[in-house]
């Protein structure tokens, strides 16, 4: 899954690196079997010497005047996590922006900088982006040890969102773009499927297991690198092992590539007419 971009370039990788990361992630499969080392594991990932600390581009002020927010609750219930971030939206004038994107993080609450800055960019700052982190994990451990973690908190903050928008004058409400990378694309598809009201836009990069993204709707956007060895992880490879390998092989450092290479992906933006703006005009 999704590495948060904390690891070293491509180019210094030996093939003993590559080796040490396949046997990391066997082992927490090993260790997901093992049960009560379970805990022990998401506990060193999650809190202890293994915590990830990637950059928190929504702690960050905005250049264009756009609204950030970021719940930072790993560990706390995912309805009280969500309700309290979008308490904080709120306050910070979130709804009062024509958009509002659902940012969905990868497992240590990492979101790309450079999808956030485009989307301010196109929308003139008049944009909220929110986000919650849920977890400090790397993307694999949470989608190995916890992978209803994701969705649940995806669903969470999407349906609290969408509750608070409901309740304005229609006049007022903004519209809402969800967007996630890796692991958050299959939480975003799935909390997407939860809620009941529609969202303007849903900006997808590197759906993990699929190589070639499904049929979308137009304000649907599903972008996957030809050479993403995370679009290349299913269970088929359960009775392929040498592909297996080379895909395991092919993981660590393919989120610190060339944009538009590998897990590196460029910004993608909504489709022409799926957000309709309240007042100004979004390029």
């Amino acid at each position: 899954m999704q590495q948060d971009r904390v690891q070293a370039p491509v180019a210094s990788e030996t093939p003993r690196v590559r080796r040490r990361w396949v046997l990391v992630l066997i082992g927490l499969i090993l260790w997901q079997a093992a049960g009560p080392l379970a805990g022990a594991a998401w506990w060193a990932f999650d809190e202890g010497p293994l915590m990830q600390h990637p950059r928190d581009i929504l702690t960050e002020t905005s250049p264009v005047g756009a609204v950030r927010v970021f719940g930072d609750h790993p560990g706390k219930d995912v309805d009280v996590a969500a309700r309290e971030t979008v308490d904080a939206l709120v306050a910070d004038g979130g709804f009062a922006k024509d958009v509002v994107m659902i940012a969905l993080p990868t497992g240590s609450g990492w979101v790309d900088p450079d999808q956030v800055d485009a989307v301010e960019d196109w929308a003139d700052g008049d944009v909220a982006t929110v986000s919650v982190r849920y977890a400090r994990t790397p993307s694999a451990v949470a989608y190995l040890m916890r992978p209803d973690l994701a969705e649940s908190s995806a669903t969470a903050l999407l349906q609290e969102v969408l509750d608070r928008i409901e309740g304005l004058p229609e006049d007022r409400r903004p519209d809402v773009i969800v967007q996630g990378q890796s692991l958050g694309v299959g939480a975003g598809t799935a909390a997407v499927k939860n809620v009941t009201a529609p969202v303007a836009a849903q900006l997808w990069q590197g759906r993990p297991g699929t190589v070639d993204a499904p049929e979308q709707d137009k304000c649907t956007v599903d972008q996957v690198n030809d050479d993403d060895p995370v679009a290349k992880l299913n269970l088929g490879l359960a009775v392929n092992p040498l592909a297996a390998f080379g895909v395991l092989a092919d993981l660590p450092g393919s989120a610190s590539s060339t944009p538009g290479t590998r897990h590196s992906y460029r910004a993608v933006l909504p489709p022409d007419g799926c957000v309709t703006p309240r007042s100004g005009a979004l390029h």
